[in-house]
Parts: C-alpha cells; sequence; structure tokens
C-alpha cells in the first residue's frame, strides 16, 4: 500500500476512515484526531492547568506526548499501587517518560495511606479491580485539588469507553453512563473536572504513535487485571464494522445524564454517596486505617 496523502509506503491502513498512511504523515494525523476531538467536546482549554494520569501503559504515554504536542500546561501524576515488579516497571518507565517529555512528574504511593493493591488482593480477591479503580479516583482528585489543577486528563480509550458501558448495562447499572463522557464538570467545590482526550481514539491508534515516535511506554499488564471479555467483544464488532466504537462513543453523547445526591464522608470530607465514602471504607478494610 502507498499512502494516501504523500504516496510513500504506508505502515498502516485505517478501515475506520478508509486510507493508509506512512509513518510521518500517521503521526500528523493522529494529532489532528486528538486536538479535532478535545475542541469539538471541548474536552480541555488551553488555560486550564492539567494533571495527567499516567500508568506507563501506551495509551496514557500517547495521551502525555500529544498534550506536550498541542502545547497544554500540564504535570503527569504516577500512583504506586504496590502491585510487586509491575508497578516497579510502571514507575520506571513513566520516569523515562517525564524525561523524554522534559515534564515534571508527581509520585504518589498508595502505601501513604495504609496500604497497597496486593495487600487488598489478600483480603478482597473478587473485588480487587473495583478497590484499586475507587484509591485511583480518589488520589487523582484529591491531588489534583490540593495541589491547584483544573483538570484531570486520564487516557481512556474508546474502547475503554463502549466496553464499559456495555459491562454495566448488561449487569443493570446505568447510573455510571454519566462517567464516561469526555468531560466531566465539577458539581462541587471538591471535584476536580476529569477530561478524556483519548475519548475517540482507539487502543491500535495509540499504539501505533508510541511506536512511531519512541515513546517510552511498557507492555507489562497488571497481574490481577482479569481477562478483557468485553473489549474482545468490542475487537471483533470492530473488526467486522470499521467505526463502530467511534460511532457508539458519539451516540453517548445525546443521551441525558442525572447525578446523584451530593454528599460528603463524615471521616475526610471527600465526596460520597453515603455517609462514609468508598475510600475510607477500603482504607479500613486493609490497612491499620480505622473508622
Amino acid at each position: 500500500m502507498k499512502c494516501k496523502k504523500c504516496g510513500k509506503k504506508a505502515i498502516a491502513h485505517l478501515k475506520a476512515y478508509g486510507i493508509a498512511l506512512c509513518e510521518e504523515c500517521y503521526s500528523d494525523f493522529y494529532i489532528r484526531l486528538v486536538k479535532r476531538s478535545i475542541k469539538r467536546y471541548k474536552i480541555m482549554k488551553k488555560n486550564e492547568r492539567v494533571l495527567a494520569a499516567v500508568s506507563g501503559g501506551k495509551d496514557s504515554s500517547a495521551m502525555a506526548a500529544v498534550l506536550k504536542e498541542l502545547g497544554y500546561d500540564f504535570e503527569m501524576l504516577y500512583i504506586d499501587l504496590g502491585i510487586g515488579e509491575y508497578s516497579e516497571e510502571s514507575e520506571r518507565t513513566v520516569k523515562n517518560l517525564s524525561e523524554f517529555l522534559d515534564v515534571d512528574l508527581n509520585i504518589v504511593r498508595l502505601k501513604e495511606y495504609g496500604f497497597t493493591i496486593s495487600e487488598l488482593r489478600r483480603k478482597w480477591r473478587r473485588k480487587t479491580c473495583s478497590g484499586c479503580g475507587i484509591a485511583k479516583r480518589y488520589i487523582m482528585n484529591r491531588f489534583a485539588r490540593e495541589n491547584g489543577f483544573d483538570v484531570v486528563a486520564t487516557g481512556h480509550t474508546v474502547e475503554d469507553i463502549v466496553s464499559f458501558y456495555l459491562k454495566n448495562v448488561a449487569g443493570g447499572t446505568k447510573i455510571w453512563v454519566e462517567k464516561l463522557l469526555p468531560r466531566n464538570e465539577p458539581f462541587d467545590e471538591k471535584i476536580v473536572a476529569r477530561a478524556k482526550p483519548m475519548f475517540e481514539i482507539s487502543e491500535k491508534e495509540n499504539m501505533l504513535f508510541v511506536l512511531i515516535r519512541n515513546i517510552p511506554f511498557t507492555m507489562a499488564d497488571c497481574p490481577y487485571a482479569p481477562k478483557p471479555e468485553w473489549k474482545e467483544i468490542i475487537y471483533e464488532i470492530e473488526r467486522r464494522k470499521p467505526g463502530f466504537s467511534k460511532n457508539f462513543v458519539r451516540g453517548l453523547l445525546a443521551k441525558k445524564h442525572e447525578f446523584q445526591e451530593i454528599r460528603h464522608c463524615s471521616v475526610c470530607g471527600e465526596i460520597s454517596n453515603s455517609d462514609i465514602c468508598a475510600f475510607c471504607r477500603l482504607r479500613s478494610s486493609v490497612g491499620d486505617f480505622h473508622l
């Protein structure tokens, strides 16, 4: 195949767009995709101070690199979850990424809150991923607020959004849909805006970008992660119907979303939907912290 833009040898055939591109043209095309998405959905503003949450994986590394390319004022945040060699490898990667992009890196260790995900795993085996998500959301929001950031950017891809939606709808949990929007504005003074710059971007597109640009990332997978059954379903649908995922997430924007009553945790004061927030209950069940 030849590149549709310049005629050189193509390295990627993007069926969703019906084009083939070479390395140089693909990078330009990718950056324009992200820029267009950010502008179309008003995901971030140029005058905002952004905290980019990075894990060392291809998606968050691609996000950080393209934010740098687009000129955003941002720092990175890595949360050390205490998952043995996986966390050690991830931390080495994000440090390399910080040096590569010349962007400040902040590191928060979950152990500072009295427990790690490995300790959680031993007590909450069936709820490890749920507990991990609670911890990351809590720390990202609190760190951003306490350090003067206007928005937290995460590397969620189009597959993440579609698979999460289908999984929750299949389980009857429709209340979570509003969290999948490209941007969630604060509904309380203790909440920092949350943004998904990769809202319309696929994992394959991110992988091509980091490989072409030699951006540091790790292929290591969390040893506690479940089998990606829902994502495999999305991959198969996308194989048969290129562009399905992108059209799906755009459809989410047409839905009406309602938030629950705003409450605050009686222990730490953060946002909660009950008297004691999920994070404080998590700390109490695993570490030395007592309610």
